[in-house]
């Protein structure tokens, strides 16, 4: 167990957070397990996308016209010399 000290306005936010009426849920040790993610690494990230299911060809396609037009200078005119 450990002490934590709170403001009143993080308090309530908390107490918010909190299930009355859910027995397993109405402790703010069980609020905070649920809400606030366990810290990861980039080692837990690269896993994540290892999880994920390759691309369709119709989604690379979107993603490949996106970058395309993100890095096409043409679609951002430059303020000082454009009116």
């Amino acid at each position: 167990m450990k002490t934590v000290t709170l403001t009143d306005e993080a308090y309530e936010r908390l107490k918010d957070w909190k299930d009355w009426k859910d027995e397993t849920k109405n402790s703010f040790s069980k609020v905070v397990l649920e809400k606030v993610p366990k810290r990861g690494t980039f080692g837990d990230l690269a896993a994540g996308f290892d999880k994920l299911s390759p691309l369709t060809e119709e989604q690379a396609k979107i993603m490949e016209d996106v970058v395309a037009e993100a890095n096409d200078w043409k679609n951002y005119p430059d303020p000082w010399t454009t009116s």
